[in-house]
């Protein structure tokens, strides 16, 4: 029968099925529109004691969704953060609603994904950081910054009175240094807006936060105190900064000593910085450049340690910009820090302004990360002229030099560097070494003894410039044997 069909004919049936199959699959289409399923997958896992983590994900047609979402076994804790995670949730809901049509005329889907950072920061106290972004259309997305604070301790969420004083005067004194903060960073400063910042700091029942035993890092939304361009932001306060106005209850728990009251910031030194020497003693200033680094910085530390030695680290802001705790970690030990300049430059081929660059940009960063400002200033090769001399008289930091060079960075061998030093050091003698060779470190432990079986303490640079009553910029260069 099928052979007798005259062309005409099959013309007509192929006609006839297309449609037939093309309705069919329309008819499908919006079924699956309005009863499929989304892709999901949800993973539990567990991150600290008490505290889990539960990762959900989801992928459609129309949208992909990735939501991490803490929680403890205390559904108080939960509620707060589970109405946060939710409002996102439905936001993006209204905003793929609302583009529907854009999105399925362009084949673009929409997007959301909210991580959250666990951190803890003492037994059973957790910090939680989230960052949700979602994009429903247009050209960019939008960024929103959360955090909380648990004490499962307590089975509380903590809120700021918990955390920190709260009186006009501490309220004032954080608003301070955040917008310093703020002001402080390029990046942000361009397109920060003053007003809007201030009013987003108003109030602290608004503040977004977390806290750890380094730093108070204060979070604020896209958009919320800037133009977009600048993003989400983060203005973290070093802890020494923030120690005044933290509750003392908390401050025990997280075990950061408060300083007495009565002791402003700026006047918080370390002991042995005050202590004067007597004129009588024999002494010798270690110092130590181009740090700071983690092969190598902490074998120096733990050798000065053991033998109750102090030392002046010169370091580059380059450096401390990557590693900022373990800047923090020398600075706790109570040994000195200078300013080495941000990125090892001879300042002698640099004009007054990019010499001035260069040391105060370093000088931020080290003071973000220990909470003071340097004091002291050696120039990278030890290549200083009328112009560097010039700009550090300006700054009011003095410079340093050496009168005995370990010659560490020529020889990299530990046994060459205790036969430089011991052949050389008198005492007054400022001593050059680099916490970035293995070989300094592994010399580290017999120069120090060596030094004490000659009777020497091992000393900052400020101490010796005290003792000198050298006051001025100097270059200062230690005594020659």
């Amino acid at each position: 029968m099928i052979k007798r069909i005259k062309w005409p004919g099959w013309i007509i049936i192929i006609l006839f099925l297309a449609g037939v199959v093309f309705g069919i699959n329309q008819v499908l289409a919006k079924v699956l529109e309005e009863t499929s399923e989304p892709e999901k997958k949800v993973v539990d896992s567990s991150v600290y004691p008490g505290l889990n983590i539960k990762t959900e994900t989801e992928k459609t047609d129309v949208y992909t969704l990735s939501v991490s979402q803490p929680y403890t076994n205390n559904n108080q804790i939960n509620k707060p953060i589970d109405t946060w995670v939710d409002k996102q949730k439905k936001d993006f809901t209204s905003g793929i609603k609302e583009s529907k049509n854009m999105l399925e005329k362009n084949g673009f889907r929409a997007h959301l994904n909210i991580q959250a950072e666990p951190e803890k920061i003492a037994d059973k106290i957790y910090t939680l950081k989230f960052q949700a972004y979602q994009i429903t259309g247009g050209a960019n997305g939008i960024t929103k910054m959360k955090s909380f604070v648990i004490d499962l301790n307590q089975n509380k969420l903590l809120q700021a009175d918990d955390v920190f004083q709260l009186d006009n005067e501490a309220q004032q004194a954080i608003r301070k240094l955040i917008l310093e903060e703020l002001h402080s960073n390029k990046k942000i400063n361009t397109y920060l807006f003053d007003d809007m910042a201030k009013k987003a700091l108003k109030d602290p029942k608004n503040w977004k936060w977390t806290v750890s035993r380094k730093h108070v890092t204060f979070y604020f939304d896209e958009y919320e105190i800037a133009a977009g361009a600048a993003g989400a932001i983060e203005a973290e306060i070093p802890m020494k900064q923030m120690k005044p106005y933290l509750n003392e209850t908390f401050a025990k728990k997280i075990a950061v000593k408060i300083p007495e009251k009565e002791k402003s910031r700026k006047e918080e030194q370390h002991s042995e910085d005050n202590a004067k020497l007597d004129p009588d003693g024999k002494y010798v200033a270690l110092t130590f450049d181009d740090g700071p680094l983690p092969e190598v910085t902490p074998r120096v530390l733990d050798a000065l340690k053991k033998h109750d030695a102090k030392a002046t680290f010169f370091m580059l802001g380059s450096q401390v910009r990557y590693y900022p705790t373990l800047a923090n970690e020398v600075d706790e030990a109570g040994h000195e820090i200078g300013n080495h300049t941000m990125n090892h430059q001879d300042l002698t081929v640099l004009p007054p302004d990019k010499i001035r660059e260069e040391i105060q940009k370093s000088s931020r960063i080290i003071e973000k990360a220990i909470g003071r400002t340097p004091t002291l200033l050696r120039p990278p090769y030890g290549a200083s002229n009328d112009d560097v001399e010039q700009v550090a008289t300006d700054l009011g930091v003095p410079i340093v030099m050496w009168s005995v060079d370990s010659l560490d960075w020529k020889s990299l061998n530990a046994t060459a560097v205790n036969k430089e030093v011991m052949s050389n050091v008198a005492p007054g003698s400022i001593v050059l070494m680099h916490d970035i060779h293995p070989s300094t470190a592994d010399a580290l432990p017999q120069l120090l003894t060596s030094l004490e079986e000659r009777g020497y303490q091992m000393v900052t640079v400020s101490q010796l410039l005290e003792l000198w009553d050298e006051n001025g910029v100097g270059p200062h260069y230690g005594k020659l044997g």
